[in-house]
């Protein structure tokens, strides 16, 4: 087998599948299987070699697989690793609690678990620098994808989850599902302690469905890398329930974004994840702290990313979707004599929810749509809202009495029901502020090669609202062009509303020689 050139046994071990094809068995279904490589690393030194470049290249475990893995991971096998995908296995929980909210008590656990998980990740991390020949010679990607407790919903075993969605649907299980946990946080403690490390290039933290991690923490972990080029994170902005835990959170992860290492920054991309009230006659609450004196509230997480979105090597920035003011692109104190500069950033993207910051709806009423008839309908008195039912609370952790849930009051509560949609037209007072800004912004970014700004709003016909620029050569991602591609383009999919002179002319100064385009959605 050595009489073959290195190279081509290389070659050849890359075209080896890995596992057994299980592309036709549902993702869900789909099971752990053996590896088939092992036998081939037995051949010979050589084809040990490149089997092991295939297996350790890419790796994926679990936090309670992190023993085995320090122990297999050693020698010249550090330098073969390229990726981590990591799951975090929270502690189990007894059968009964999955009919229980968690109680502050889990939650510390779980945080307890979730810090030691990720500290000792970061152990391994920085014992894999190492020093001499048996150090990571290769950046590492580094993906959080998946935390979990083996007895949440999607995480239970097969028969077992059939098993309990049979019997609550014959009435003899109550299960919360992943409501049990829907409020919870987990937070990573002693941050101060992790190790920094020099050969981590990209972070991923993939939005969790429903184990939420605490967005100031995330930072925080991406912070001890100090040579990222990539950041990659969705974390939840939805606590709708306790305003005052979302506005503390904004507010500690606009306090946590400075602490990235800027310097070496590349490309941020940035999930925070909110849904606008389904009823849109619901008046959202502010997400922003009230200020200590008498003064206006300020947007410190937009203001913070404005800051971040500056750095000096930056070149892609995208946010979606995302709750923000005017102050991500132009705060309002900036004055002419001093507008900010991004020296460097070629990409800017944005997604916004229909609400701003403070509570207020960036969207309201098309006159020219008429009331549908269920918006005129009275609910008040609706018969699948029993009047013995209560708020979401959580009872003693000991008992075995099931906690109770009213999804229907519950959603009444915090606007999602009953369902209202009718804001359809940009409200030009609190629109034109943020596209101004944008447009100010884009005059002083030199490099810019494409911009957008797209609200999550959809009307009826599943038409939106969208405002593209295209530098010259740069395709159009709504299959439109202005002639051709050459120049620079602004595409402004916003149905038959129009932005003031004052935005366009901003554009134009800025942009000079830009052709604009109107164009409403088929």
């Amino acid at each position: 087998m050595d009489r073959l050139p290195e190279e081509l046994i290389t070659l050849v071990a890359s075209f080896l599948e890995r596992e057994e094809d299980q592309s036709h068995i549902g993702f869900l279904q789909r099971k752990k299987l053996p590896s088939r490589l092992p036998p081939y690393a037995t051949l010979s030194r050589t084809w040990q070699l490149a089997i092991e470049d295939r297996t350790f290249r890419d790796l994926r475990f679990k936090s309670t697989e992190l023993p085995y893995v320090t122990e297999v991971v050693t020698g010249h096998r550090r330098g073969l690793i390229a990726s981590i995908q990591y799951q975090v296995v929270l502690p189990d929980y007894p059968d009964h609690h999955c009919a229980k909210f968690e109680t502050e008590k889990d939650q510390e656990r779980n945080s307890q678990a979730f810090t030691y998980a990720i500290h000792a990740l970061f152990q391994l991390l920085k014992t894999l620098e190492g020093n001499g020949k048996d150090k990571a010679t290769r950046s590492i990607a580094l993906d959080l994808c998946d935390i979990y407790s083996p007895m949440d919903k999607f995480h239970r075993s097969e028969d077992k989850l059939q098993e309990d969605e049979l019997q609550v649907e014959l009435a003899k299980r109550y299960d919360l599902w992943e409501h049990r946990y829907e409020h919870s946080v987990l937070k990573l403690l002693d941050h101060p302690e992790l190790p920094v490390l020099s050969m981590v290039s990209g972070f991923r933290l993939t939005f969790m469905a429903h184990r939420h991690v605490e967005p100031r923490s995330t930072i925080l972990m991406a912070a001890k890398c100090l040579t990222l080029q990539s950041i990659g994170i969705s974390v939840n902005d939805n606590e709708k329930k306790d305003r005052d835990v979302r506005r503390q959170a904004r507010q500690d992860l606009a306090t946590a974004l400075p602490s990235l290492p800027n310097s070496s920054l590349r490309e941020f991309t940035f999930g925070f994840y909110h849904e606008d009230p389904s009823n849109q006659y619901f008046s959202p609450p502010s997400a922003l702290l009230p200020p200590a004196e008498a003064a206006l509230p300020t947007d410190h997480f937009s203001r913070a990313l404005h800051t971040l979105s500056k750095s000096t090597n930056l070149t892609s920035l995208t946010l979606n979707p995302i709750v923000i003011s005017p102050s991500l692109y132009w705060p309002s104190d900036i004055t002419g004599a001093n507008p900010p500069h991004w020296p460097n950033l070629r990409h800017h993207h944005v997604e916004f929810n229909m609400t701003a910051p403070n509570g207020e709806w960036y969207f309201i009423r098309n006159p020219d749509r008429p009331m549908d008839e269920e918006e005129v309908a009275n609910d008040s008195d609706d018969p699948e809202e029993s009047a013995s039912d209560t708020d979401s609370e959580p009872l003693s952790e000991d008992s075995l009495r099931p906690d109770s849930y009213a999804p229907r009051r519950e959603a009444r509560a915090i606007g999602d029901y009953p369902v209202r949609s009718f804001r359809t037209m940009p409200d030009d007072a609190l629109m034109d502020p943020l596209l101004l800004a944008m447009a100010r912004a884009a005059k002083q970014m030199p490099r810019l090669q494409t911009m957008s700004l797209m609200s999550t709003m959809r009307d009826p016909d599943g038409a939106g609202f969208e405002v593209h620029f295209h530098g010259e050569g740069e395709n159009s991602r709504l299959g439109i062009e202005v002639g051709d591609t050459e120049g620079a383009r602004l595409i402004w999919a916003v149905g038959k509303w129009r932005p003031s002179e004052e935005i366009l002319g901003e554009w134009r100064e800025g942009k000079q020689g830009v052709k604009v385009k109107f164009w409403e959605f088929e």
